[in-house]
Parts: C-alpha cells; sequence; structure tokens
C-alpha cells in the first residue's frame, strides 16, 4: 500500500510518499480501507518533533480517517489511533465507529479529533444556554468545531481570526473579532476556548466575567504564559485543562448522530489535497492560509 513515512523530525518536507507493507489486523484491530484523512495541529507537532509526541521514526502521521471496514464493508470514521496517511490502517475496535450513509468521507474525516477536543472542552467548561463564549482561533478546525457546539448549546458566540477570514465566521454564526480586538477586554465572557495560549492568554483572561471559565486544549501559540495572577484571583476565574481524549465511544457516537442529523453542521472543509501532498497540507496549515479542515484523499 501507499503511505506517508517521515523518518526524520523536521519541515513538510520529510513527508514522504511511500510503497510500505499493509498493516496486519493482529491483537483483535480492525483494518479500515482508508477513502479520506483528517489532518490535525497534532500531526505538525509530531512531525516536527516525534519524540515529543512518543512516535519512533519511521512512522506513518495521522489520527483520523474514514472509510470502510476491510472485513464487512461497514463505513466506519477511526480517530485516536496512528497511521490515517495512507490507504490502509489498523485501529483497536474501540477507536472504529459507524457512521451513516448521509455522512461522506470527507466531513467524517474532519469530525474526530477536532469535534472531541471542542466538545470536551465546553463540557469540561460547563457551558450553558444563553452564556457568552469567546473562541481564540476561531478559523481553525478545532475552533470551527468550538463555534458549532456553541452555537448548538445556545450560547451567544464570539470568535477571533485575521480580517479576511471574518466573513467566513459570521456564516457559521460567530461575532468576529480580530486577535487584538479592544472589545475583548469588554466582552464579559462566561467561557472562553483558548487553543493557543501563548500571547493571546492574557487576553483571553480580560475577555472573561468575574467567575468565568477558560479552557484549555492546546498550545498553537506556545506553552509558556505570563499570567497576572491578580486578575484570576480578583475576577475568581477558573483555567480548565482540557483534551480529546476524555470522550466516551457513546459521546463520539453522538456527535457522530448530530452532524449526520443537521443539528451540528459538521467540519468546514476546506481543501481535499491527494496523499502525495501531505507536505503542502501542513505549509498550508502553519501559514494560517485554510479556513478549516484540509483531507487527504489516498
Amino acid at each position: 500500500m501507499r503511505a506517508i513515512v517521515v523518518h526524520e523530525g523536521g519541515g513538510p518536507e520529510v513527508l514522504e510518499l511511500e510503497d510500505v507493507p499493509d498493516p496486519t489486523p493482529d491483537d483483535g484491530r480492525v483494518l479500515v480501507r482508508v477513502e479520506a484523512a483528517g489532518v490535525n495541529h497534532f500531526d505538525i507537532t509530531q512531525r516536527m518533533a516525534p519524540e515529543m509526541s512518543g512516535a519512533t521514526p519511521p512512522f506513518t502521521p495521522g489520527l483520523d480517517a474514514a472509510g470502510t471496514r476491510a472485513d464487512n464493508g461497514e463505513r466506519v470514521l477511526v480517530t485516536g489511533s496512528p497511521g490515517a496517511y495512507a490507504e490502509l490502517m489498523a485501529a483497536p475496535p474501540d477507536n472504529v465507529r459507524p457512521i451513516p450513509d448521509s455522512l461522506d468521507a470527507s466531513k467524517a474525516a474532519g469530525l474526530g479529533v477536532a469535534y472531541k477536543t471542542a466538545w470536551a472542552g465546553l463540557m469540561d467548561a460547563e457551558l450553558r444556554e444563553g452564556e457568552a463564549l469567546l473562541v481564540q482561533a476561531g478559523s481553525s478546525g478545532t475552533g470551527q468545531a468550538a463555534i458549532d457546539i456553541g452555537r448548538y448549546l445556545g450560547a451567544k458566540v464570539y470568535a477571533t481570526a485575521g480580517s479576511s477570514k471574518h466573513d467566513r465566521l459570521a456564516e457559521l454564526g460567530a461575532e468576529p473579532l480580530a486577535y487584538d480586538d479592544e472589545k475583548l477586554a469588554e466582552l464579559g465572557a462566561d467561557v472562553v476556548f483558548d487553543p493557543v495560549l501563548g500571547d493571546a492568554f492574557e487576553r483571553s483572561l480580560a475577555a472573561l466575567k468575574p467567575t468565568g471559565r477558560l479552557t484549555t486544549c492546546g498550545a498553537l501559540g506556545g506553552p509558556t504564559v505570563s499570567v497576572n495572577m491578580w486578575t484570576v484571583v480578583g475576577k475568581r476565574l477558573r483555567i480548565i485543562g482540557s483534551g480529546a481524549a476524555s470522550v466516551t465511544a457513546e459521546q463520539l457516537d453522538r456527535i457522530i448522530e448530530l452532524v449526520a442529523s443537521g443539528e451540528l453542521n459538521g467540519p468546514v472543509v476546506d481543501r481535499e489535497l491527494p496523499l502525495e501532498q501531505a507536505g503542502e497540507a501542513h505549509r498550508l496549515i502553519e501559514e494560517r492560509q485554510t479556513f478549516g479542515k484540509i483531507i487527504l484523499k489516498p
């Protein structure tokens, strides 16, 4: 089969298309014929520094894929299992969930990590109907998922992005804001979903109302932040670490059901690229030239 293989950490150019042996579905794993693979920020971090993610080269990246089971032809989403940038992958049964015919493979492949991460963050923050939600980096796959889920939960949603993406944010139902918008300090959000941290962290805290909750799932802007603790203490804020791993199979099935029924819009697919252009997909995401998900097609 064809697969993307990383032999050493580095830039997008280390993503090499190779012919490799088919995976073996041993230890009860399920063999899946991949029709679409979602690209996540985790894949980029893993490519740049494999040791930070526990990966040992050579390896095939990718955690999300949609396709069909090789044993019975059932349409499925595979999420949270490595090896998605390939024509075939083998995954534990708990990581393989059925999807309805109404959900196309590209949209399904974009669901996994992004929607699980956003769901976990907003559930951990206990976002409620009628509350105000600020989503940092709303044009990212995870940010777009947080907007979608926040809207479904009945929140008033605000989202930050570059000015060229504001119209797209508005189409999703969020009020767009610049990353440095002066309105942030007066927003009074109940919840901030911040996958960026770095220099944006202080602005996220400033955007919260007293007793507000900040939920974070990552650190695209850098894991080291500067915090004025008087802001946290004075406003009695809660800072919550969250992640996709806490989402159960039943919760993921519920997310799939909500997308299939139209209650959630589902992921925005920015573009589809052939598997051999995995490096280009990473470059576009790193240069912030995307809105939503890039999908690789084997």
